[in-house]
């Protein structure tokens, strides 16, 4: 969070409302965005921190988006 984040690969961001991080992970990515950086910021409402990993809906939705983004 502290440092340059000029120069950094595109960067997917997932967090949920009920997620601890949930700040931390909009603040990366407003300081991401303004260093220039492309940035994909996926916020669910009402989701925990690891919701990409359950075997619900909203997981399996980020997990297409990881799997579109590492193909």
């Amino acid at each position: 969070m502290n440092g340059d984040f000029r120069g950094l690969a595109p960067i997917i961001i997932f967090s949920g409302t009920l997620d601890l991080f949930y700040p931390d992970c909009v603040d990366m990515a407003t300081k991401a965005w303004a260093a220039g950086v492309a940035v994909e910021l996926h916020l669910k409402q009402g989701q925990p921190h690891n919701y990409p990993g359950m075997p619900t809906p909203e997981g399996r939705e980020a997990r297409t988006t990881i799997l579109r983004a590492v193909a």
